[in-house]
């Protein structure tokens, strides 16, 4: 989908294929989804108030993304542009803390 606005999202960092699936998020499933970033399944940003957000690379700024990939279950801000398609909204990391 057409690139947007800048945003920034704070949430839980959750493997998507894990999450969706079957629900599995927080600390109990970080070493599972440990494995599943680590293999190169894509990951999300999940808010408190429960909006999903498709973590996109950014090539200009591939590290950003990249320092995401080891944190999973933990709480994580991410700045990028919103990009939305198909019902499915993403965000092409520029930095991330």
């Amino acid at each position: 989908g057409a690139g947007g606005k800048t945003i920034t999202v704070t949430g839980e960092l959750v493997d998507l294929s894990c999450y969706l699936g079957h629900g599995a998020k927080g600390a109990g499933h970080q070493k599972c989804a440990d494995t599943c970033l680590k293999k190169g399944l894509p990951m999300g940003v999940l808010t408190k108030d429960g909006k999903l957000y498709l973590i996109l690379e950014d090539h200009a700024k591939a590290d950003a993304y990249a320092s995401l990939k080891i944190k999973a279950a933990q709480t994580v801000t991410v700045t990028g542009e919103l990009h939305e398609g198909g019902g499915i909204k993403g965000i092409g990391v520029t930095s991330a803390k």
